[in-house]
């Protein structure tokens, strides 16, 4: 990686921006910032449109088919439907690990697009080593809380609220 100088004409201080060895900007591009938006929003339309509550919207869950165990994901999607439909206590009940995370991860898509069109009024939250193990651990212990057969824990079921 190399650095370039960019010397103010009036003899100012010197900021030092990085870019690569093809020219390309080391941010967020413009393109792949896009391509993630409508990625999301199409993925959004589709959810909308077909209602997993009624319809199937993506394939069934493998390690839940194979092993009957509910995963981190099981309930993501119903989850979500009833979260764009305004229904935050209906989405708890299908995951709500992700009903947590969710305004995290939108504020994280939209922190990028806005990095990559020049917007920089909303910082990216730096995804440490730390914050990493957290999220991990919080997905292992969600799984595990979410898979016991007794008491308050069976209400994590997704099909507990079906």
């Amino acid at each position: 990686m190399s650095v370039s100088h960019i010397h103010a004409d009036d003899g100012g201080r010197c900021d030092a921006v990085p870019s690569s060895s093809t020219g390309r900007s080391l941010t967020a591009s413009r393109a792949s910032a896009a391509a993630i938006l409508a990625f999301l929003a199409g993925l959004s339309a589709l959810v909308l449109v077909r209602n997993p509550l009624e319809h199937t919207v993506f394939p069934p869950c493998p390690l839940h088919a194979a092993t009957g165990l509910w995963c981190p994901g099981c309930g993501a999607t119903r989850a979500s439907y009833l979260l764009m439909k305004g229904d935050v206590g209906g989405a708890l009940h299908f995951n709500a690990m992700w009903v947590l995370l969710a305004p995290f991860a939108a504020y994280q898509a939209i922190a990028f697009a806005g990095e990559a069109f020049g917007v920089r009024w909303l910082r990216r939250i730096p995804l440490t080593r730390s914050i990493g193990a957290g999220l991990v651990a919080l997905m292992v212990a969600f799984f595990i809380v979410r898979n016991l057969p007794f008491g308050p824990f069976e209400v994590l079921n997704p099909l507990s609220s079906s």
